[in-house]
């Protein structure tokens, strides 16, 4: 029960640093005037953090032939990264933090749904049921009343 909880609210600070970080990236495009070029600092200073854990964990990397045996489709989240930073980078300044971030929770949550409840990429089936479905609705729904909410402010 008490890891179930330390993993609950270190998965709550991974989602609340996101808004954060996107804020911080558009801000930088803003700065150095290149939303390609601070996307590419971004990952270049999380792959120098992402060096530093591997580092400190004194984990073994893997053999070049391991990483050859994966199949291919596994390395393309790197490309989903880049493309989900480039993303928030050119549209928080356009669209705003939270509606940026309020479609993108959306769209996650909807997506892990379909994924689980197909087992696809090899997850465990885990079937979408009433009450889950409900719960999406009420996302999708709250998605709904912040847009109308905000399009009233801006009357």
């Amino acid at each position: 029960m008490l890891n179930h909880l330390i993993y609950a609210l270190w998965a709550f600070a991974a989602g609340a640093v996101i808004p954060v970080m996107a804020t911080f990236n558009a801000q930088l495009a803003r700065s150095i005037g290149s939303a390609p070029a601070a996307v590419l600092i971004l990952l270049l200073v999380g792959f120098f953090g992402a060096m530093a854990y591997q580092l400190s964990t004194r984990t073994p990397l893997p053999e070049a032939a391991t990483l050859l045996s994966a199949r291919g489709y596994l390395y393309t989240g790197g490309l989903m990264v880049v493309f989900y930073m480039i993303s928030v980078t050119l549209l928080i300044p356009k669209f705003g933090v939270g509606n940026t971030i309020l479609f993108v929770v959306c769209a996650q949550m909807c997506s892990s749904a379909l994924i689980d409840h197909w087992g696809l990429f090899g997850v465990p089936v885990r079937p979408i049921s009433w009450l889950r479905l409900i719960g999406l609705l009420v996302i999708l729904a709250g998605l709904v009343l912040v847009q109308l909410g905000a399009a009233k402010d801006a009357r």
